[in-house]
């Protein structure tokens, strides 16, 4: 399947934003990747709503076939994570013309990326020479000039190119039809909506602990001032048990997979697409000496919950490797094995083998840095006694973090 290979083509990209733009690179390792088929809502690559949590979906023929340059792909997956440092994704202006929106958004990020690294049809400040449009502008300064070029009240522009290039984009075009996704976002409720946006904060709080003062300076005055509030504003404080079952309640949405059983009309041999509505998690229990006895019955404690409102549960006991597993069923095992060390390699490696529809990982943290990039959702539940919020390796987990007993 070509999932797994774009898979890792991605990383590849993301190897190369942190060689040259690390602060990029980091925002862009904190969120989920979904490589998609024919008859998702994605044709392109776009960062929408996921399993709880932002997801960067890529349309396998998009990548495979339109984004073969590697400059490209670079330069707009750098987009998509300055629409993110930007927070387009919420602008939520129903009166407003949607199309125009779009455009002024692209206005305002493609200022930071250089033009070899976008496709030719991308939009920049200079494809309406005639307004004389000023860089480093919000976008609802870009929405109005060119909504003034549009509806006439700037007639000394008609019949010029800006006037010309503007009847040339449409909705589906340059670009913007990787902004459909952001709807989902905006039709939720405000509360669903305050919990992706404190996700975004702890996304770029991250990216900002994660990069060096010299990375992070050499980012443009207008990105960095855009990140502000997040960086500086304190992390929610949150219920964890409500945490962990919202998450994993999330995971029993309707999820698009490739697969080979329906073969596509159009290519006879590429994977079609299977609709997939079964909840599935995967847990791993650190089972390493630095646990104790009561850590263990909180933890079974919390599956139990999970398990009886419906989660098809599979767990995994592990200190340096998976030394058993076994499918829940509601009854807590009389003894783990296990009580070494801790290597969270091996549970992360099985989840992105076997990929689940999320992965819960209950431990104390302490162990060496984690060397597995995820590739489904990942919570990690921290014991009380366990690592502290805001130490490096906390910091370096991949994945939502909460800390148990807060």
């Amino acid at each position: 399947m070509a999932a797994p290979r774009i898979l890792d083509e991605l990383s590849q990209t993301g190897i190369d934003l942190l060689l040259r733009e690390p602060f990029y690179a980091h925002l862009f390792s904190g969120i989920n990747k979904s490589v998609v088929g024919k008859g998702h809502p994605v044709e392109t690559l776009a960062v929408g709503l996921g399993a709880n949590t932002l997801t960067l979906y890529v349309n396998a023929d998009f990548w495979d076939q339109t984004l073969t340059a590697p400059a490209h792909r670079y330069g707009v997956l750098k987009h998509e994570m300055l629409h993110l440092i930007f927070r387009h994704l919420f602008v939520d202006e129903p009166r407003l013309d949607a199309m125009l929106m779009n455009v002024a958004f692209d206005l305002v990020v493609n200022q930071y990326i250089e033009r070899n690294q976008l496709p030719e049809d991308s939009i920049f400040l200079d494809a309406f020479p005639d307004l004389q449009l000023e860089p480093g502008q919000t976008w609802f300064y870009y929405y109005k000039k060119i909504e003034d070029l549009r509806e006439g009240s700037a007639g000394e522009f008609s019949g010029t190119p800006s006037a010309e290039n503007l009847q040339k984009i449409k909705s589906d075009s340059h670009g913007l039809e990787r902004h459909q996704p952001w709807q989902e976002i905006r039709s939720r409720s405000e509360l669903e909506k305050s919990v992706v946006d404190n996700h975004l904060d702890s996304l770029l709080r991250t990216a900002h602990q994660r990069s060096s003062a010299h990375a992070w300076g050499a980012l443009p005055g207008d990105v960095r001032e855009s990140m502000q509030g997040s960086i500086t504003r304190p992390a929610p404080t949150l219920h964890w048990p409500t945490v962990l079952r919202r998450f994993a309640g999330s995971a029993s949405r309707t999820r698009l997979h490739n697969t080979i059983r329906r073969p596509s009309r159009r290519y006879g041999t590429v994977p079609g697409i299977k609709i997939k509505r079964r909840q599935r998690i995967l847990v791993a229990i650190d089972t390493s000496g630095s646990i104790g006895t009561e850590d263990l019955e909180l933890f079974f404690g919390e599956m139990f919950h999970l398990w009886r409102a419906g989660a098809q549960i599979e767990v995994v006991e592990c200190d340096t490797r998976i030394t058993r597993r076994y499918p829940y069923k509601g009854v807590t095992p009389e003894a783990v094995q296990g009580r070494g060390g801790t290597d969270f390699a091996p549970p992360l490696e099985l989840a992105n083998l076997e990929n689940p529809d999320a992965f819960v990982y209950f431990t104390d943290g302490f162990a060496d840095t984690v060397r597995v990039t995820p590739r489904v959702p990942v919570l990690w539940l921290i014991t009380r006694q366990g690592l502290p919020v805001g130490h490096a390796a906390w910091v370096g987990l991949p994945g939502r973090k909460v800390k148990m007993g807060g």
